[in-house]
């Protein structure tokens, strides 16, 4: 229906390839008269739960180019400690996405994270219903590879800035020393705060005071596999490769 939908759009719809089990993906609507903010031709997908609640995904190409790029979130909270969220937008190359629901607690942030993370073109026929099944380098680049420097010690400088970080896929060598030093560059939020982790029970949380800070964690990874990092709201992620 999707792809049939596209024939007449000047750009490529994105469709989830992960939504939670209880979105029923073959009852979805999809519309194609909606306008954007400016009136730019819209694309709207709207995916039901089973209990009558909806999941809405816009999608245009801004008039204008956007300068903001990074995730911009708008919660409803029940308590300063307890928020959901109602409404996520999101630049995805020159398209923009808006998320809605109908009501904030049907799906949780981390899942909302997981739904726009795996945007991809329709045609993909990779579909997942738990988290737990998304390969944790779904839609990342390839792996940067990290050398080892004549100390002997594989050294990276990850730096976090607006758009995420930078490297978002680096890979190292499993038994060999890892320094990394994590950096800020321009204002990230939520995103001075990283949580590290290269073993099931080793993680490190690494917070910057300020924008000329650095921290510093060394470590030897002893486990191969993929290892996410993150800030503590989901909102920056990326991932470090463990290879033979």
């Amino acid at each position: 229906m999707v792809l049939e939908a596209q024939i007449g759009m000047p750009f490529q719809p994105l469709i989830p390839a992960y939504l939670p089990a209880y979105f029923d993906r073959r009852e979805v609507e999809i519309h194609t008269d909606g306008l954007g903010p400016k009136g730019e031709t819209m694309l709207e997908l709207v995916y039901h739960t089973k209990k009558g609640n909806q999941l809405v995904i816009q999608e245009w190409i801004p008039q204008e180019p956007q300068a903001d790029t990074s995730v911009q979130c708008r919660c409803v909270c029940a308590s300063p400690e307890l928020c959901s969220p109602a409404e996520v937008g999101m630049q995805v190359g020159e398209l923009r996405v808006a998320f809605k629901l109908s009501a904030a607690n049907i799906i949780t942030y981390e899942q909302l994270r997981f739904v726009f993370d795996t945007l991809g073109p329709a045609a993909n026929q990779q579909i997942f219903s738990k988290m737990a099944e998304v390969p944790v380098t779904f839609n990342l680049p390839p792996a940067v590879d990290i050398p080892t420097n004549s100390d002997g010690v594989q050294e990276v400088t990850l730096v976090v800035t607006p758009d995420g970080y930078n490297p978002a896929h680096f890979a190292v060598k499993k038994g060999i020393p890892v320094r990394l030093v994590f950096r800020q560059v321009g204002q990230v939020g939520c995103g001075n705060e990283l949580i590290f982790q290269w073993d099931k029970s080793k993680i490190v949380t690494l917070t910057l005071a300020s924008q000329s800070d650095k921290k510093v964690v060394e470590f030897t990874p002893e486990l191969t596999g993929d290892f996410r990092f993150s800030c503590p709201h989901l909102i920056y992620r990326g991932v470090m490769s463990v290879e033979e």
